[in-house]
């Protein structure tokens, strides 16, 4: 993903996000086959949080605010959340969005638990994002890799088994889980 490195955390989540995702979405035509379907996603990055509802794949409502019964929670600091834009590593915290579909819906809508994505830089330095699906905190699993795998991971170039029976990702925490959470990635 080509984002502009000086773009505000504020800009990224309100503006630029939603519409890359309904540009996506257009260009894809998965849109009709979200009809019916409604998703909200909180991203908290540091407290400050920021919410989205999608309806029907198309309609899309960003607030900054929090949302109760959120089915995707995302939790990032402020300082992963800037390092990621400075060296253009936004691919797990975005790229989903490229690639919506029916069938991740349903994935996330039966997925309950708390993914952590620890990603390793080139410099070696580290992102931590966390994800809370459906409210449930447990089971938890952890995902270790380059943030180089998981952008391939995220732009469908590298599956989770591949990465995983390569070395490349390590999982601790919950195998089942984890397990429970490819769909969302394949």
């Amino acid at each position: 993903m080509n984002i502009p490195t000086d773009i505000s955390i504020k800009e990224l989540l309100t503006e630029y996000s939603p519409k890359m995702a309904q540009e996506m979405m257009e260009q894809s035509g998965k849109a009709a086959e979200l009809a019916g379907t409604q998703f909200a996603l909180v991203v908290d990055v540091s407290g400050e949080k920021y919410s989205f509802q999608v309806k029907d794949g198309k309609d899309f409502n960003v607030q900054e605010s929090d949302l109760e019964s959120a089915q995707a929670r995302v939790i990032i600091s402020k300082e992963d959340l800037e390092k990621m834009i400075a060296t253009n590593n936004l691919d797990m915290l975005l790229g989903m969005q490229n690639d919506l579909s029916r069938a991740k819906y349903e994935a996330l809508t039966r997925v309950k638990g708390c993914m952590v994505a620890e990603l390793q830089n080139e410099d070696g330095s580290c992102f931590t994002i966390r994800a809370i699906l459906n409210g449930q905190e447990t089971p938890t699993a952890t995902f270790k890799m380059k943030t180089s795998d998981s952008a391939a991971l995220v732009r469908k170039e590298a599956s989770p088994v591949t990465l995983f029976m390569g070395g490349q990702m390590k999982i601790e925490g919950d195998m089942a889980f984890a397990m429970s959470t490819q769909p969302l990635f394949t």
